[in-house]
């Protein structure tokens, strides 16, 4: 017998048998009791849950919209292990990689911890950091600074769309930091507070995105489900330092990317999943349409192919025959309401699939061919896709690297 056995034994020696007895009684007794209390418990939880859902302010105003039914995945969009070739490089070097210039031996990119790192042979240096410490986490990540669209300008500067600090010119060369346009100043009345991509014309205009004047970055996802639609689309002028407001009512205007002859710009509109062409020049010029409609995805960054098309990237996919919660909840307001009630952003992507998809389309709008992670294992989302001698450089807003695809390597699968 083990010592617990006996100091159990020794303890029932010393009492007395009135005491078992009366032990014995409680026992049973309070079971009895925990049978009526448990359907009290339930009862008064059915009755209550509902109550204090009711009273719990809901963080979002949704609104409804319409998303046709998700395409097919078929044809150029017939699924493939294609991402699943890249290979994660810099991995654990640097957090979030959202946009990717790559200009020769040097390769440029803005972080989650507000840093802009260049890339040359290999070694990873911090080029200019906008923002001031801490960073790292999600209440120091309006100071910290939060490096979004990027792109060199004819010039050889780095034009960088800082979401909470606004845009930036940086010398590659000394690291220098030129505020082009800091979120302190208003532009139509309302100042920056989600600055996202950038495009940067020959003549020298820059065009960015301000993917909403009431959600910041951190506030993404709450901007999706509420299908906000105060996104804007800025133009500034660098020789008359001015930026005004060319076009608005956009539900989460994204990624941007100016046509081959500068004739217009195309604009990820990433709610809606579909892609908006404003005309830049001509009798339309100034007018907006629909270039692209029913993504197999929500849109996010879009770049030049080496084909004379367009890659994008997707946050997320949509797939025809396969539930969405995205899709099913947009004509539901109330569901949405209730879900962020209910759950947290980050508890809110657990719902959504990890589904890796970029597609590449044509200059006129039809998918050509498309790159598949299906189990989001190597890729579960991209954000960009930069296209350079024959390699694709994939950034992600939140992986802890970026990734490399050789396009030789699809060619012969």
């Amino acid at each position: 017998m083990g010592e617990k056995s006996g100091v159990r034994r020794r303890r029932l020696v010393g009492q007395r048998s009135d005491d078992l007895d009366r032990e014995a009684y409680h026992e049973e007794a309070s079971q009895g009791w925990n049978r009526p209390a448990c359907l009290i418990g339930v009862f008064a939880a059915l009755i209550l849950t509902p109550i204090i859902i009711a009273v719990i302010p809901a963080p979002i105003e949704p609104v409804v919209y319409q998303l046709k039914e998700p395409p097919v995945f078929e044809g150029p969009l017939e699924p493939n292990n294609h991402l699943q070739k890249a290979e994660r490089i810099y991995e654990n070097q640097l957090i979030g990689p959202e946009s990717i210039v790559v200009d020769g031996e040097h390769t440029y990119t803005g972080t989650a911890d507000g840093k802009i790192l260049h890339i040359h042979k290999g070694e990873i240096t911090v080029l200019a950091k906008l923002g001031v410490e801490p960073c790292g986490t999600f209440e120091s990540e309006p100071t910290c600074g939060r490096p979004l669209g990027m792109r060199l300008d004819k010039e050889g500067y780095l034009i960088v769309a800082d979401a909470y600090l606004g845009l930036f010119r940086v010398n590659v060369a000394t690291g220098d930091v030129f505020a082009l346009w800091p979120s302190t100043f208003s532009i139509g009345g309302d100042k920056i507070r989600f600055l996202n991509d950038v495009a940067v014309a020959s003549n020298g205009l820059i065009y960015m995105t301000d993917s909403s004047t009431k959600w910041d970055r951190r506030h993404n996802r709450y901007l999706v489900l509420e299908a906000d639609r105060s996104g804007r689309l800025l133009e500034h002028d660098p020789k008359t330092n001015t930026t005004a407001r060319i076009a608005s009512t956009m539900a989460f205007p994204n990624g941007i990317q100016l046509s081959k002859d500068e004739d217009f710009l195309l604009i990820c509109e990433t709610t809606k999943a579909r892609i908006l062409k404003y005309y830049l020049t001509g009798s339309r010029s100034g007018e907006i349409s629909v270039f692209m409609d029913n993504l197999p995805g929500l849109p996010d960054n879009i770049r030049p192919s080496s084909r004379g098309g367009f890659w994008i990237g997707m946050a997320a996919a949509r797939r025809g025959g396969k539930f969405s919660l995205i899709d099913y909840a947009s004509q539901r307001p109330w569901l949405r309401t209730l879900i962020t009630k209910l759950l947290s952003q980050e508890m809110i992507m657990r719902f959504i699939p990890k589904y890796g998809l970029v597609i590449e389309v044509s200059a006129d709008g039809k998918i050509l061919r498309s790159l598949h992670d299906p189990t989001g294992e190597v890729i579960p989302s991209v954000s960009e896709v930069e296209d350079k001698n024959g390699v694709l450089y994939l950034g992600s807003y939140g992986l802890p690297y970026m990734s490399r695809l050789y396009l030789a390597s699809l060619d012969q699968s």
